[in-house]
């Protein structure tokens, strides 16, 4: 049975990577770092009291990251964009419930994921009330991809469909975003051992739905670059901050 990989041509079908602002620099000194600090609380405080400057700061830093998971958990679709917009007018009513102002990221994450669920939950009710098609991804354009990763792409999602919303965003979290266990436990509102067998689960089903399609194991064993492995450790101090109100 194959493992879950990255496919660099299935990633680039659905948005190229992009970075977030807040993970773009690394401070060097304590300086610095305290300087970032303070820059945060001010963003976040400018925010609560409805700064437009604050809000587009927000928008900027973290837009990317946000769009980003949302099309490579649903697919290139139209309404990707709508979620993101959707993401950040609940980011900027539920400012006043984030505790610590340097966990913004983790917050603005964890109400993406939220949103996200709810969305493949919808998704879910209208295939089985018959208002919406089989859920494939529709013929959206995917820039400079070849006929065989979009065949793949669209067969990935067929797979991830049948997961639940819960195992689903685990799923994308852990092996597209990269996140860490931790990361995956904040951004969900689950504990880390329940994040731990969300990723397991999900991962099995997909291995065996992707062991059981011809093409889609000639595919991955056609890629010869091997995936990153995602991050092994993280602080999860900030996330607990971060999602305590993230998911009212």
């Amino acid at each position: 049975m194959p493992p879950i990989r990255q496919v660099s041509d299935v990633e680039r079908a659905i948005e190229p990577r992009a970075v977030d602002a807040d993970a773009a620099g690394v401070s060097t000194t304590p300086g610095e770092a305290a300087k970032a600090g303070s820059d945060q609380i001010k963003l976040v405080d400018a925010l609560g009291r409805g700064e437009p400057w604050a809000a587009q700061e927000v928008w900027d830093r973290h837009a990317a990251s946000v769009r980003r998971l949302m099309a490579r958990a649903l697919g290139p679709r139209p309404e990707v964009e709508d979620l993101t917009q959707e993401v950040f007018m609940r980011v900027f009513s539920r400012i006043g419930g984030l505790r610590d102002p340097n966990a913004l990221r983790e917050f603005v994450l964890a109400v993406a994921v939220n949103a996200l669920k709810g969305e493949l939950r919808r998704r879910w009710v209208r295939r089985k009330v018959l208002l919406s098609d089989s859920g494939s991804v529709p013929e959206i354009e995917a820039p400079r991809v070849d006929a065989e990763a979009r065949e793949a792409l669209g067969r990935c999602y067929a797979i991830l469909d049948k997961l639940s919303a819960r195992e689903r965003a685990a799923f994308v979290l852990r092996y597209m975003e990269e996140q860490t266990l931790e990361e995956v436990a904040a951004a969900l509102g689950v504990s880390v051992s329940t994040a731990k067998r969300l990723v397991n689960r999900s991962s099995e089903r997909v291995s065996r739905h992707v062991g059981n399609d011809e093409g889609l194991r000639s595919f991955f064993d056609g890629c010869g670059n091997p995936p990153d492995r995602p991050r092994a450790s993280a602080n999860p101090t900030q996330h607990t901050n971060a999602k305590s109100h993230a998911s009212r």
